[in-house]
Order: C-alpha cells, then sequence, then structure tokens
C-alpha cells in the first residue's frame, strides 16, 4: 500500500450510515481526527475513509456492506489509501469482514472506536502531532444535535440484537450530560434530541429514576428552546415524566413510544413486557394529560406466529387510535436472537403485504391529520435555506428529522435564521407548505 507522507497530514473521510446514536458515533469520530491532525475532506479527496456501519437488520447490513464496496473502488482511480469498516457492523461480525472483505484494511468496533485516529495513522504511516482540544464535530441540521443520554439496553426482546452490539444498559453521568448540553448550546443549538436504545430507562441502572430531573436541569440551559426525546419504552413512563412533558416549556409534546404491537400474543413473543390493555391505558392518560401531544410509534408486521386475527387486531388500533406518525417494518431474523428459532413463520409475501396495508392506513391518518393543520401557526425550526430567495426547509414540534415530514416556505426567512413563526397553508400526506408570519419563533405551538 502506498503510504502518505508522516510530516503531511493526512485527508480522512467518514461515511456514516444508521440511526441517531450512529450520528454521534461519527460526530466523535470526525472529532478524534480533528485533534489528531488530520483533514477532514470529501469522499474523492481522502487518504482514509471511515464507514461507520449500521448492522441492526438485513437490509442495513446489505447497505453497509454495498457502502464499503463501493467507496473502496476510489482506491482504483482516486487518492485513497486506506477503508476502515467501523461501527454496528464492524462490532457484531468484526472477522467476517476481515476474512471476506479485501477491500477492507482494518475493522474497529463499538468498543474501540476511540482508537481510529491510531489505527488509520499507523495505515498510512503518519506520525500524529500532540493532541488538541477541540469541540464536538456537528454532521446534522445546522439548529439540532443529537445528545446521548445512554448506552445500551437490558430488554430482551426476542427479536433485538441491539443487546448483543451495544452491551448492557448505562446510563451517561447526569453531570455530563448537562455539560454537553451547555457546549453544544454555545455552538448555536437551538433543539437537542435526546437519543439511547432505552431513553425512559435513564437513570435506573444507578437506582435511581431520575429522567424527569433530567429534563428539568435540561429545561434551564440558556440557548436551548426545544427539547425532544426518543425511543421512550412505554414500560418506564412515570408520572413525574408524564408532568415534566405537561409542564416543562422546552420539553416539547412529542413522544416517540416504539409499541411493535398490539396483540396479546405477538406482545408475549416478542418478549415486550407490556399487556396490551396497559398500552392503551398509557396512551389514554399521555393524550388526557400533554397538550398538543403528538404521538410516534413504529409497528412490526410479519413476526413469527402473527396469525390473521393477530394482524387484524393491530390494523385496527392503528385505524382506530389515529397515532400523528407512525412507522412499519417487516419482521427480519436476526442471527443470535430468540425469534430466530421460532415457529409458524410469516411468508415474506404475506409480511410485506401486510406492511403496505398498515402504510395505507397510516397515509390516510396523517393526510387526514396534517389537513387539519391548515390555517394554523407553528414555529419552525430551519434546517435548510436559500439565503438568496428566502426560501426554507424545516419542520415544526410535530416532526424529528429524517423521520417525520417538513414544512416548506418559498420566501421570508432571513439568513442564518433558527426559527420563524408559519401559518400553514397547504399539505399532503406527510409534509406542509407554508408562509411566514415572522421571523424568531420561541415557543413550541
Amino acid at each position: 500500500m502506498e503510504k502518505t507522507n508522516d510530516r503531511v497530514a493526512p485527508k480522512a473521510s467518514l461515511v456514516n450510515l444508521g440511526c441517531p446514536m450512529n450520528q454521534v458515533d461519527s460526530e466523535r469520530m470526525i472529532s478524534g481526527f480533528i485533534e489528531n491532525g488530520f483533514e477532514i475532506v470529501p469522499e474523492e479527496e481522502a487518504d482514509v475513509i471511515v464507514v461507520n456501519t449500521c448492522g441492526f437488520i438485513e437490509s442495513a447490513r446489505e447497505e453497509s456492506i454495498d457502502t464499503i464496496l463501493s467507496i473502496a473502488e476510489l482506491k482504483k482511480n482516486g487518492n485513497l489509501k486506506a477503508v476502515v469498516a467501523a461501527g454496528c457492523l464492524a462490532e457484531r461480525y468484526r472477522d467476517d469482514l476481515m476474512n471476506d472483505l479485501a477491500e477492507v484494511d482494518a475493522v474497529i468496533g463499538l468498543s474501540d472506536a476511540s482508537r481510529i485516529p491510531e489505527v488509520c495513522s499507523e495505515l498510512l504511516s503518519y506520525k500524529m502531532p500532540e493532541k488538541k482540544l477541540y469541540s464536538r464535530a456537528l454532521i446534522g441540521y445546522p439548529h439540532m444535535a443529537y445528545l446521548r443520554i445512554s448506552e445500551g439496553c437490558n430488554h430482551s426482546c426476542s427479536y433485538c440484537a441491539i443487546p448483543m452490539i451495544r452491551g448492557k444498559f448505562r446510563s451517561v453521568p447526569e453531570e455530563k450530560v448537562i455539560a454537553e448540553a451547555h457546549e453544544l448550546a454555545g455552538l448555536g443549538i437551538k433543539e437537542l434530541i435526546l437519543i439511547g436504545q432505552d431513553t425512559t430507562f435513564y437513570g435506573r441502572d444507578g437506582g435511581t429514576k431520575n429522567l424527569a430531573g433530567l429534563l428539568e436541569r435540561l429545561n434551564d440551559v440558556d440557548g436551548i428552546e426545544w427539547i425532544r426525546l426518543l425511543y421512550s419504552h412505554p414500560s418506564h413512563f412515570t408520572d413525574d415524566l408524564i408532568d415534566a412533558y405537561a409542564g416543562l416549556s422546552n420539553v416539547i409534546p412529542y413522544i416517540d413510544i416504539p409499541l411493535q404491537h398490539i396483540s396479546r400474543n405477538i406482545l408475549k413473543q416478542m418478549g415486550r413486557g407490556d399487556s396490551a390493555d396497559r398500552l392503551r391505558r398509557l396512551l389514554d392518560t399521555l393524550r388526557e394529560r400533554i397538550d398538543g401531544l403528538v404521538l410516534r410509534t413504529s409497528m412490526i408486521v410479519g413476526f413469527p406466529g402473527e396469525t390473521a386475527e393477530d394482524f387484524n387486531e393491530l390494523a385496527d388500533f392503528v385505524r382506530d387510535f389515529r397515532f400523528e406518525r407512525l412507522g412499519a417494518f417487516e419482521y427480519s431474523a436476526e442471527e443470535g436472537t430468540r425469534a430466530v428459532s421460532f415457529e409458524n413463520t410469516v411468508p415474506a409475501e404475506l409480511a410485506h403485504e401486510r406492511y403496505e396495508t398498515i402504510m395505507e392506513i397510516q397515509s390516510g391518518i396523517s393526510a387526514g391529520f396534517n389537513e387539519s393543520l391548515i390555517g394554523r401557526e407553528f414555529d419552525m425550526i430551519i434546517d435548510e435555506q436559500n439565503p438568496e430567495s428566502g426560501a426554507a426547509v424545516g419542520r415544526t414540534y410535530m416532526d424529528a428529522p429524517d423521520i417525520d415530514g417538513n414544512i416548506s416556505v418559498d420566501s421570508g426567512v432571513e439568513e442564518g435564521e433558527a426559527f420563524c413563526r408559519v401559518r400553514v397553508t397547504g399539505a399532503d400526506t406527510y409534509d406542509l407548505a407554508g408562509e411566514i408570519v415572522r421571523s424568531g419563533g420561541e415557543t413550541a405551538g
């Protein structure tokens, strides 16, 4: 392999795949490169490229492999000298990747992610200078950032490989979370999105139930205007957490609560730990106590043993409860999980039909909900803008980035603005159109 000059800073690039957890990992990898003297450049200019892979389900693994192979082509006609596979797939299938992919020069799992600059330096014969301090890199939209409050998961859902990949649940110490929130606010972040495999379990591994307390402290961080919580396991919702949603000014009334199913039979097979009756009661309580609440959930169809009766119960539930936001997934058999050995598998074609049925039901619900918003005013956080025309694309509090819809305006947004007030003027199934009412919106409603 041709090496770089050990006196010249090598050029690195990173390709991020997968969920927001991976995005935070990628941001930390980029920070590590900069701290150790690397220059961050586009892929076609790089000496080394790190692919931060996802290994959650089969389609994600295929995307990761295809991306690695595509990136490796740059070795033939570009500057590229080394390809590094990192992240979840690398953690789970380290030996397989090294043995089966000649295109990969190193495989670095989650547990060794801090060594990525060192490994890349060795691949390029680059002597790293003395480390310099560098604020966290951000690769998302300009005014939002993900803030990871936990790692790993203690649940034993029969279909899920996450505990095998990311380990047991560990809360990030509260003081560290608060310090990072202040740092992000100092970088101009207005929306904090709290993430973890099981965010509502936060603090319980230390013997406390402290998520509500964490939200109270984050609510007081100067500069942060929206606090959004993702991946809220329904088993851990408490009265004080509901009170935090209802009473804290910056905690927006948007709850991402993956239910996965509603049939008692399937919930038991999944090992979800919640009864259908309890889930229904919890959802009703959330609706009653939190003004302006928007609920997002996810459902899995085609799980082993899912009968027509089970699926019809799920379809009726989706139709009747009318979640504002919902995503569905076809069951993916994951190596090492208990569900792989379950009998009565659902044929792939039938699972896909069930997926399409759920999404057809939800598309009608979503379209109707969006149409009901026409004429109402909301604050819009600006994700993308055209300084010349004043056009912009952003989100209301009802939408999380990349998984929900957008709202767009044709003019009136000033360059660099974080929020504006908009009136909804049009709607389709998932997205909205609006017009500027005034610049500089301040609240979630």
